[in-house]
């Protein structure tokens, strides 16, 4: 009881936090990019002396400081509230939860893997941030998690878990008997 009243207070403050930080979005402009276009509109700190923007004159743009940070709670999340996972392989998906976390396909992931992430992603009900222009699979909305599913997920990474323990006993034992043969050299 007091634990999902707290879940839930959380919830809302992050809901409120989020929009404090859309709210106070700031886009800061380059010295004098308004003015020259070969200038990018990127930041760059005025490194000049007498430089206006540096010194904070009124009439100019803000300068980039500590200030103007979002709040900690939801710094590094999506607008929706979601924590951002970066992709490169099928594998990865096997540790995304979909209500609290959402998934960003790496830049240099090619078309064939990120078809095969996109579907299984598709399947388990993962949001993919960038799917990209996949012809063969419409994304719709994505399903609601079907309980057979993630069974079989589960199932799966188990019995990886099992292989893995069990080679890892078998290579323990090959160690073992190579101690005991070399053992028994040194004797003779």
């Amino acid at each position: 009881m007091m634990m999902e009243k707290w879940d839930e207070t959380r919830a809302r403050q992050i809901r409120r936090l989020l929009r404090v930080k859309k709210r106070r979005h700031r886009k800061f402009q380059r010295h004098m990019a308004w003015r020259w276009t070969k200038l990018d509109d990127s930041w760059r700190y005025p490194d000049g002396r007498d430089n206006k923007l540096r010194l904070q004159y009124k009439g100019y743009p803000p300068k980039v400081k500590v200030g103007f940070r979002s709040p900690k709670l939801v710094r590094f999340l999506h607008p929706s509230g979601k924590r951002e996972i970066l992709v490169y392989r099928v594998e990865d998906l096997y540790t995304v939860d979909p209500f609290t976390e959402v998934v960003r396909i790496a830049s240099n992931v090619g078309l064939r893997k990120r078809l095969e992430i996109v579907r299984f992603a598709q399947k388990f009900g993962i949001r993919v941030l960038n799917p990209g222009k996949i012809p063969e699979v419409r994304l719709e909305t994505p399903p609601q998690l079907l309980e057979e599913g993630l069974e079989t997920l589960v199932e799966e990474i188990e019995t990886e878990e099992k292989l893995e323990k069990e080679l890892e006993s078998i290579s323990e034992r090959e160690k073992e008997t190579k101690k005991e043969s070399s053992a028994e050299e040194n004797k003779e």
